[in-house]
C-alpha cells in the first residue's frame, strides 16, 4: 500500500510540473517533444507514451488543451494551460490527483 501511495505522490508533482511548464507559455501553447525535454531536463525522464497518459489525464479534468496539427507527411502535437489549470495553479480552485502537491 505504501507503494502506491509513494507512486500517486510522484504523479501528482509531475502533474504540478506540467503545468507549471505550460504556465511559462500562456496563453500560447509548447510542442509535445519540447515539453518531454524541459520534463527530462527537470529529472522527470518520461516515455511518450506515459506523457501522453498523463496529459490526456490533465486534458480530461480540463487544466490542460491538447491541439494535434498535421502538414504534408508530418504531425505535431502542441499542449497549453487553460484558465482553469492557472486557476488550480494559483490556489483558486481545487483538483482531486493534481493540487496536493502544490
Amino acid at each position: 500500500m505504501r507503494r502506491r501511495s509513494l507512486q500517486a505522490e510522484a504523479n501528482r508533482r509531475l502533474r504540478v510540473a506540467i503545468l507549471e511548464l505550460l504556465r511559462t507559455e500562456y496563453p500560447g501553447a509548447l510542442d509535445v517533444k519540447v515539453l518531454r525535454f524541459s520534463l527530462d531536463s527537470l529529472g522527470w525522464p518520461l516515455t511518450a507514451e506515459a506523457l501522453r497518459a498523463h496529459l490526456r489525464y490533465l486534458e480530461e479534468k480540463g487544466l490542460l488543451k491538447v491541439q494535434h496539427r498535421r502538414g504534408y507527411g508530418f504531425s505535431l502535437s502542441f499542449v497549453s494551460l487553460t484558465a482553469r489549470g492557472w486557476d488550480l495553479l494559483d490556489g483558486h480552485i481545487t483538483e482531486e490527483g493534481v493540487d496536493q502537491a502544490l
